[in-house]
């Protein structure tokens, strides 16, 4: 059944299967960014700093609010990972997006930290608005790993055809569950933050 590269094959067939693996790359790598975000905050030009600040949503006078930038910044995330899946070294691409996604969410943490007054309020609307993020990003990277995982092993492991018809219902299912996850974010934002 294997020609070239049994042990990697053999890697990458349990890596496949055994779906929790996915889970721990994708947590590492957002929690890596996440740290690595507040050590670097303060080193970073004000630009890059901005770009990072469009996370969370609030309805608060001195607030500044970026919704057009996070929906920009949310599509290119989904049209970046549907093409990534595709190919066999999107795996890295996929991880560094998770990477961005921890350290976007540390800069706009710390931007919200000093620019607004912490209350409990506050506290849990960023924290309904992480859980919708992270599973947005879990979503989209765990079946892009997949993907990716899966294209890498047929190309170079094994001998054997590309199931083209499950690997649509996967991109299928891949898009329309992000595309959920994000109007859920999106209505979140729009309509319960400023009932607040």
């Amino acid at each position: 059944m294997f020609y070239r590269g049994d042990n990697m094959s053999v890697f990458l067939q349990r890596f496949i299967q055994d779906k929790k693996y996915f889970l721990i790359v994708i947590t590492t790598t957002i929690i890596m960014g996440f740290l690595f975000g507040f050590y670097q905050y303060k080193h970073t030009q004000p630009m890059i700093q901005q770009f990072f600040h469009s996370f969370f949503y609030f309805n608060i006078e001195n607030y500044q609010n970026h919704y057009q930038l996070y929906l920009i910044q949310s599509g290119i995330m989904i049209l970046m990972c549907t093409y990534l899946s595709t190919s066999y070294i999107g795996q890295i691409g996929l991880l560094f997006i998770c990477f961005l996604k921890g350290l976007q969410i540390s800069f706009s943490m710390q931007y919200v930290v000093m620019n607004v007054q912490i209350q409990f309020m506050i506290v849990l609307l960023m924290l309904c608005e992480m859980i919708l993020e992270l599973m947005i990003v879990y979503v989209i990277t765990y079946i892009g790993l997949y993907i990716s995982s899966y294209v890498t092993l047929v190309n170079f492991y094994i001998e054997q055809n590309f199931h083209i018809q499950s690997i649509l219902n996967y991109r299928l299912n891949f898009i329309i569950a992000t595309l959920i996850l994000l109007t859920l974010s999106l209505a979140f934002r729009l309509y319960v933050v400023p009932l607040f």
